[in-house]
């Protein structure tokens, strides 16, 4: 994806010659006049614009526009210039924030949004400066860190009613549906990995199942690749990610994009369908996978509430520790690097399993009432 960054004289009576730099991560961005040479800001803007663009999600790229459109209007609101910010500023920003009840994990997505948008404007801006430090930590130790929500996982019993309430496999929207369910589940796919898979990345492996190569992830910002294993169930067609693909593909093998495609690898898995459930060959957003985890959900007679986009990578990740797979089986399906977030997929009732404490107290109990059985026996000898 690329951003551009072109400079324009702001009307006099806005910002008295300044410049609107507009990118494509943040929209318009107003520079004051006298904070650098046009010509220097322009270029070093389109850099950089390129370079943090590509380094977020979508779902991280809407976050930051969201946060810095609501910087931004507090910043008229009060009479200050949003860019560029001073640490009082932020200071009282942050605790504005934090007032109305942001939780500190979004305090730290708006600061990154206002940094990110100076980086974009060619402006330096320090976020360890002493005075917006001490601020943001007395509001982590007064508001502690809130643990994350958690979505209900979709586990292989729910997930077996959100495929029976799904058209049927012999349309194109039921048979597309169903592939992204297994899939998702199978591999523990974020939303933005399923939507981004092109066919050529997923490949059947006789006598096993399917192998997919991730190109790019959340873990894996440099794109150098993570392959990911999914074994067929050939017992059970219609719980088979296999048996799904195959279902799915001869829809999308043929669709209107296959002319001019230069390969598989550049044609997405999965497209969008008209009302009409013809196939367009325009990739989904990841607010696709959202949708229909909802709307599964809702089929299926469950709380649509309750489930998310991230309910099928949490499903496979619950349903493979309750069968007792160790954390590095888990992370390797995952692809999770960091271990105390591998470990916030284990539910309370997985913390009795395989527990240190068990063979600890349940040996001594045994070693002490053993013990109290040959006293006993020396008492009734003498």
């Amino acid at each position: 994806m690329t951003d551009t960054a072109t400079v324009m004289p702001v009307p006099a009576e806005a910002a008295d010659g300044g410049l609107v730099r507009q990118t494509g991560l943040l929209g318009p961005l107003t520079v004051p006049h006298g904070l650098g040479d046009p010509g220097e800001l322009d270029e070093l803007s389109r850099r950089a614009a390129l370079y943090a663009t590509r380094a977020r999600g979508e779902g991280t790229r809407r976050a930051y526009r969201a946060a810095w459109r609501h910087f931004s209007a507090w910043c008229e609101g009060l009479g200050r210039t949003p860019l560029p910010a001073d640490p009082d500023t932020l200071a009282m920003y942050v605790v504005r924030r934090a007032d109305d009840g942001l939780a500190v994990s979004s305090l730290r997505v708006a600061l990154a949004a206002i940094k990110t948008a100076h980086l974009l404007a060619g402006l330096s801006l320090d976020l360890r400066h002493p005075r917006l430090a001490m601020v943001f930590e007395g509001i982590t130790r007064s508001k502690g860190v809130r643990p994350r929500r958690q979505a209900t996982p979709a586990v292989p019993g729910a997930l077996r009613l959100m495929l029976a309430a799904c058209a049927g496999p012999d349309r194109p929207l039921g048979a597309r549906d169903r592939a992204m369910l297994l899939l998702g589940f199978g591999a523990a796919l974020r939303r933005s990995e399923l939507v981004d898979l092109a066919i050529g990345d997923v490949a059947p492996v006789t006598g096993r199942g399917l192998m997919l190569t991730i190109r790019q992830s959340k873990t894996d910002q440099q794109g150098r690749g993570q392959a990911v294993a999914i074994w067929a169930n050939p017992a059970e067609p219609a719980f088979c990610p296999a048996a799904a693909l195959e279902t799915w593909l001869a829809f999308r093998r043929p669709g209107p994009d296959l002319a001019g495609a230069a390969s598989d690898g550049e044609r997405p898995l999965f497209c969008g369908l008209t009302k009409a459930g013809r196939l367009t060959g325009e990739k989904l957003s990841d607010k696709a996978v959202v949708r229909l985890v909802k709307q599964a959900a809702e089929g299926a007679g469950l709380d649509p509430a309750l489930y998310s986009g991230h309910s099928l990578r949490a499903g496979l990740a619950t349903a493979a520790s309750e069968a007792g797979a160790g954390l590095a089986e888990l992370m390797r399906q995952t692809r999770h690097r960091s271990t105390e977030v591998a470990l916030g997929y284990l539910r309370p009732a997985d913390l009795w399993r395989n527990n240190v404490t068990e063979r600890l107290f349940t040996a001594a109990a045994a070693s002490d009432a053993g013990q109290g059985r040959g006293t006993e026996r020396n008492v009734d000898s003498a």
